[in-house]
């Protein structure tokens, strides 16, 4: 039986402390629907990441490497470090019927939307500035650092107007909840669903009463 494919790749992007990594990996354990693309960093792994999980950690040449050949979707530096998306990661995904979930900053996003003109991209904010501070300090972020992260917040506001939705991370559970509505929502567009207009369509052209 012909089969549409309604899967398309979901981009979480959010200054530091949004809540971006939260959300998603409440996703991916409440909502068999979402997977994980998996990006490469040349950051350092914290504590409890795992290499393949978390992301693939790669040296900065290996990264460059890969950026050369051409299979990073989107690439950025970021304080200081180099993150990317393989291509391959998401396409495995799509390929399997699954939505990829994507956690990346606004210039990823806008990569991910040239590639994938379907991809669905969500804007997270904090509910006030006191707790973004609180979420960094919590995470043990510098004083120098969070300057750094808050020069790069101003800019990231700047581009959420590009984005398809804002969701508001005051309570967590609300702000899955809200994500997974958003999901909702997409997989009922028409241009997702062209295979069952066409098979009705085919069938009232044979009806007869």
């Amino acid at each position: 039986m012909e089969r549409e494919r309604r899967s398309f790749p979901l981009v979480l992007s959010a200054p530091s402390g949004g809540g971006k990594t939260a959300i998603r990996e409440r996703l991916l354990s409440a909502d068999k629907r979402f997977r994980f693309s998996v990006t490469c960093t040349t950051r350092p792994r914290r504590p409890g990441e795992r290499d393949g999980k978390d992301y693939y950690f790669v040296t900065p040449e290996e990264f460059r490497r890969l950026r050369r050949a051409g299979k990073l979707l989107e690439w950025a530096r970021v304080h200081g470090n180099m993150y990317g998306t393989p291509v391959r990661s998401v396409k495995a995904v799509l390929d399997k019927g699954f939505v990829p979930v994507m956690t990346i900053d606004v210039k990823g996003a806008r990569a991910v939307r040239k590639a994938f003109p379907d991809a669905v991209t969500v804007f997270l904010l904090p509910p006030d500035l006191a707790t973004l501070v609180e979420r960094l300090r919590k995470r043990g972020e510098p004083e120098a650092g969070m300057k750094v992260r808050f020069g790069t917040a101003r800019k990231e506001l700047r581009e959420s107007v590009r984005f398809d939705y804002l969701v508001v991370n005051d309570r967590l559970s609300d702000a899955v909840s809200d994500v997974r509505k958003i999901a909702d929502a997409e997989m009922m567009r028409v241009s997702r669903r062209g295979t069952e207009l066409r098979r009705f369509s085919r069938e009232l052209s044979y009806f007869r009463i």
